[in-house]
C-alpha cells in the first residue's frame, strides 16, 4: 500500500515538474497504481509454489455470478450516488462539463483502463488475496471473520483510492472515498458468499461503467 502511494505521488510530482505527453501521462498513472498490486501479486503466487496457484485467489465464474454482479455494480452505484446527492447535493454522475481527453488517452484512460483492467487487477488484489488473507487470520466465528475481512478490505481499498487521488478537491476527494467504500463492501460480500471473484469483478466493472457510460453520454 505504502508503495503504491509512493509511486501515485512521485509520478503525479513528475507531471507537475516535466511536460510530459497526455498518453504517456494516462498509462504510466495507472502504471504506478497497478504495478505494486502485480508484483505483490506475483510474489503471492510464487511462494505457493505449485501449478494451478491461480485458483488460490477465487478466480472462477458461473451464470449466476453475471446476474448478482451487474445486480450489486448498479446498487452499488445507486446507493454512492444516494450519499452524494445527500452530502453534497451531486453525484458523481453529475460532474459537470469535463474536457474529456483524446485519443490513446481517450481509449485507454478513460474506457479500458477503469472499465476492464481495474476491475480485474484490483479485485484480484483486494478480494482474491487480501481478503482472503485476512479471513483466514481473524480470530472468532467464521461469518464474523469474513464480515470483519470484508469491512477492513473495503476500507483499505477505499483509502487507498483516496490515497492516489493527489490534486481533487475536498469534495470530489470525498465522492472518490464513499464511492470506493460502497464499492468494496459490495464485492467484498460477493467473493465472501459465492468463494469467487467473478461476481466481484463483474460488479466492478458494471460500478466503473455506468459512470464512464454517464461521462461519455454528455
Amino acid at each position: 500500500m505504502l508503495l503504491v502511494f509512493a509511486c501515485s505521488l512521485g509520478w503525479t510530482w513528475i507531471t507537475r515538474t516535466v511536460v510530459i505527453d497526455e498518453w504517456l501521462q494516462v498509462l504510466a498513472g495507472y502504471l504506478a497504481v497497478w504495478l505494486p498490486l502485480v508484483v505483490v501479486l506475483w510474489v503471492a503466487d510464487a511462494v505457493r509454489g505449485r501449478r494451478s496457484r491461480w485458483r488460490d485467489f477465487g478466480f472462477g465464474i458461473t451464470w449466476i455470478d453475471l446476474l448478482w454482479g451487474a445486480g450489486a455494480g448498479l446498487v452499488a452505484r445507486g446507493i454512492a450516488s444516494l450519499v452524494e446527492l445527500g452530502a453534497t447535493g451531486r453525484t458523481s454522475l453529475d460532474g459537470g462539463v469535463l474536457a474529456l481527453p483524446t485519443g490513446f488517452a481517450l481509449w485507454f484512460g478513460v474506457i479500458l483502463a477503469p472499465v476492464v483492467l481495474a476491475p480485474l487487477v484490483e479485485e484480484t488484489f483486494y478480494r482474491g488475496l487480501l481478503l482472503r488473507a485476512l479471513a483466514r487470520r481473524t480470530r472468532g466465528a467464521h461469518v464474523v471473520a469474513l464480515a470483519l475481512a470484508v469491512v477492513v478490505c473495503a476500507t483499505v481499498f477505499a483509502l487507498m483510492h483516496l490515497a492516489v487521488s493527489v490534486g481533487l478537491s475536498g469534495t470530489a476527494a470525498w465522492m472518490t472515498f464513499t464511492g470506493a467504500l460502497v464499492l468494496g463492501l459490495a464485492t467484498g460480500v460477493l467473493a465472501a458468499t459465492t468463494g469467487r471473484l467473478g461476481s466481484a469483478i463483474i460488479a466492478h466493472v458494471v460500478f466503473n461503467g455506468t459512470l464512464i457510460a454517464a461521462l461519455l453520454a454528455r
